[in-house]
This record gives C-alpha cells, sequence and structure tokens, in this order.
C-alpha cells in the first residue's frame, strides 16, 4: 500500500494558488518567478527566476535572458541626452551655473531649468539627461549664443536650455518650442500723479509767503 501512495503523490500534479505542485525526486519543484519588462500598458516577459538562484529564459531552458525594451522601442539602452546650457554673468535668475567644490560636476537652477524639469515630468517614461555647460576651461563663457545653438548642428549637444531668443536666423539650423515668456526690454520708472485733473491746481504756484 505505502509504495502504491507514494508513486500517487509522485506523480500528483495540479495548479494550486501558488503555482504549480509537482514533485521531482521525491522533492517540490521551485516556483519561478517572471521578470518582465514593462512599456507603458503592455509588458514583455524577460525571462524566469527561480527560488535557487537561476536566471532563464524559459521555465526549462539556460539561454540567456530577452533584453529589455527602452523607450523609442529599442533595446539598445540609450545614453543621457546632452543638454547644452548657457555660461553668463547677468540675468542669473533666469539660467545660472555653478560647479560642485568637490566632485566639479555643474549645478543648474533657475526658471528656465525648472520649466524643462517639470516638462519632463510630464511624460509618461524617465528621460535621463545631463547638463553641459557652454565653458571653456576657466569656466567662462565659451562663446555667443549663436555660437551655442550651433552646437546642436555639430551634435556636440542634442538641446539647448536658457533664456535665449528666437530669430529668423537661427531657425535655419536648430528648432525651437514654443515660447514661454515675451522677448523685449523693459524698463522700471517711477510713476507720477497727472495733476491736471486737480481743480486746485491753480494753488500750486502759491506759496505761505503770498
Amino acid at each position: 500500500m505505502g509504495p502504491i501512495l507514494l508513486n500517487s503523490i509522485l506523480n500528483t500534479r495540479f495548479q494550486g494558488l501558488s503555482g504549480e505542485f509537482h514533485l521531482a525526486k521525491g522533492e517540490l519543484i521551485p516556483k519561478a518567478l517572471e521578470i518582465f519588462n514593462v512599456i507603458g500598458n503592455k509588458e514583455r516577459i524577460l525571462g524566469y527566476y527561480s527560488l535557487n538562484g537561476a536566471l532563464s529564459k524559459s521555465l526549462t531552458s539556460k539561454e540567456k535572458l530577452g533584453k529589455p525594451i527602452w523607450p523609442g522601442d529599442t533595446d539598445e539602452q540609450p545614453r543621457k541626452l546632452r543638454i547644452g546650457v548657457p555660461v553668463t554673468t547677468g540675468f542669473r535668475e533666469f539660467l545660472k551655473v555653478e560647479w560642485h567644490p568637490e566632485t566639479g560636476k555643474p549645478i543648474v537652477s533657475g526658471f528656465c531649468a525648472d520649466v524643462f524639469r517639470e516638462a519632463l515630468k510630464m511624460l509618461p517614461f524617465p528621460l535621463p539627461y545631463e547638463f553641459i555647460p557652454f565653458a571653456d576651461k576657466e569656466r567662462k563663457s565659451k562663446g555667443t549664443y549663436d555660437q551655442l545653438l550651433y552646437q546642436i548642428k555639430q551634435q556636440e549637444v542634442d538641446a539647448i536650455v536658457g533664456d535665449k531668443t528666437i530669430v529668423a536666423n537661427r531657425s535655419l539650423y536648430v528648432d525651437f518650442t514654443l515660447p514661454y515668456t515675451e522677448s523685449g526690454v523693459s524698463k522700471v520708472v517711477l510713476m507720477k500723479h497727472d495733476e491736471r485733473d486737480n481743480k486746485w491746481i491753480f494753488l500750486k504756484r502759491l506759496s505761505l509767503d503770498l
């Protein structure tokens, strides 16, 4: 009776709540976990991980795992976007470039950088990037805004973030996003009250001595 019962148990296979129940050589087959790549609302199985620490493309194969799919429907891990930024001494509220005292890496802040970061947050996927200041070895400006924008055409950078102006000649070799600030020069002056409508204006020339 014992051997018959043992043989029946060894040949038993069913789908339970925690997965498939199956005995191999008297031991329970380790459970496998799916490793998948999420692409939008879809998923793509890369392979399986079992409790014995093994990774495989299938439950019965030792082939290499599938490659993950990155944004742009490519299986090659993309490099970071190279974002060029101007180095200026004025209007630093728009864009300010500093360098970390220990690592030497650029620290970019200001209104333009904030708009760029907020725009990236609206994307449905992460987009790695790095800021590349348009500066020389002394960390001073390397040229004009026209020269900075021309870096895109020369494929030195992928995009530019800064207080740049949209003009016709620049549009010949780069594309601009929609403007989020008005172009031009403003002047703050002291406002004086117009007294021409004051009915007592004829007394203005009089003094207490008169």
